[in-house]
């Protein structure tokens, strides 16, 4: 029933899928802690849905699905953040009206292409251990965007989090702060498909941070445990799913939830 996990390691496939899976929750954690603190987890769930309904033009298309889901992410970023600031209008609302939207547009894409296949599956549940070298480097450049862009703008995310007020006042420019958290957590939701799927990429967006949110007094220990946490269920997760030859998007999930549960335990 068990399987030595780190036999995997001894293959190229298997340290794909590991580097992959670590990388994915170092990066949904990290703009996890602006998503939970804006009140925006909602964010996650919507965003990876609508990539999938970037996937599912993309396999209609014949071209590379990652590259239509980025666009359709990038796109509805710019919407949603176009009409939360210049409009006035509520990000879940925004968010509700293109969720519902491209789940239609994913299953008519789906229906007329006759792709239900395990190209489309692959990215709805995740498969890290399909992960190719330009998956793995997509995802490198963009952990390395990521964090180039909290330690650059710090003290503007940490304002914006919890004040868009104070941080105007401060003379921040809050509009184009936001708009860029908006692509890069597109960015993020697309490229992390691949390793956990659209239906969990969402639990390593909000579970790190919602764990760490009550251990930690101040925002660079919540950020610092939010990222902790994420690197943890990402790295024990895809080890258990070696172990147990299970979806790994499934048992990284799990791991993060039960880290979730023992740092309520521990508040």
């Amino acid at each position: 029933m068990f399987h030595n996990p780190f036999l995997y390691l001894s293959y190229g496939f298997g340290v794909k899928a590991l580097i992959s899976a670590v990388l994915t929750g170092l990066t949904c954690s990290a703009v996890g802690s602006y998503v939970i603190l804006r009140k925006m987890s909602f964010a996650g769930a919507g965003l990876a849905h609508i990539a999938l309904a970037g996937v599912a033009f993309g396999i209609f298309l014949g071209v590379n699905p990652t590259l239509t889901a980025l666009v359709f992410s990038l796109l509805s970023s710019i919407i949603i953040w176009f009409f939360q600031l210049k409009r006035g209008l509520h990000f879940d609302a925004t968010m509700g009206a293109l969720f519902a939207t491209s789940v239609a547009l994913a299953v008519i894409f789906l229906s007329l292409s006759g792709a239900y296949g395990s190209s489309a599956l692959s990215y709805l549940f995740g498969s890290p251990l399909s992960v190719t070298d330009v998956d793995l480097l997509l995802l490198t450049v963009t952990t390395l965007i990521v964090f180039s862009f909290f330690f650059i703008f710090w003290r503007e995310i940490y304002l914006i989090s919890f004040s868009q007020e104070i941080a105007k006042a401060s003379g921040y420019k809050v509009e184009l702060i936001t708009f860029l958290m908006s692509l890069l957590i597109a960015l993020v939701v697309t490229f992390s498909l691949k390793a956990v799927g659209a239906l969990l990429v969402f639990s390593l967006l909000v579970m790190p941070a919602a764990s760490a949110f009550r251990l930690a007094g101040s925002y660079s220990k919540f950020f610092t445990l939010t990222v902790l946490f994420g690197f943890l269920s990402s790295l024990l997760g895809i080890l258990v799913s070696f172990s147990l030859d299970a979806p790994s998007g499934a048992t990284i999930t799990l791991v993060s939830f039960l880290i979730f549960l023992l740092s309520s335990f521990l508040d």
